[in-house]
């Protein structure tokens, strides 16, 4: 008995913890900012291709947005034009994060 319900929590904390992994929208504009940052630092010093380590995460972000601008992006890699891809998932992002907060259903309780 005392097995099952350590089995049972064992499984409540595992759905919890997915819940506050799982990437929405807002998470993902939230990421979209910082990655904004540092493509404007890349700009500020003049840098003419974007760091390695930084397109690794933007090209998750652009495919988490949508499937087809990491394709569209190809091998570019110039801070200004590598921008425009962001601003173009950024868009998309908060287009899908209105969508996901519209109202629930309202459900009559008595007929």
């Amino acid at each position: 008995m005392i097995e099952g319900t350590v089995v049972d929590q064992r499984r409540a904390v595992y759905w919890h913890q997915r819940r506050q992994e799982r990437m929405t929208p807002r998470k993902l504009l939230r990421e979209s900012d910082e990655l904004m940052f540092w493509l404007e630092e890349c700009m500020v010093q003049r840098l003419r291709v974007v760091p390695g380590w930084l397109m690794p995460r933007l090209v998750t972000l652009l495919a988490r947005a949508d499937a087809r601008l990491p394709r569209e992006m190809g091998s570019e890699r110039r801070p200004e034009q590598v921008v425009e891809f962001l601003y173009r998932a950024q868009e998309m992002l908060m287009d899908q994060s209105v969508r996901s907060r519209e109202p629930a259903p309202i459900i009559p309780l008595f007929q």
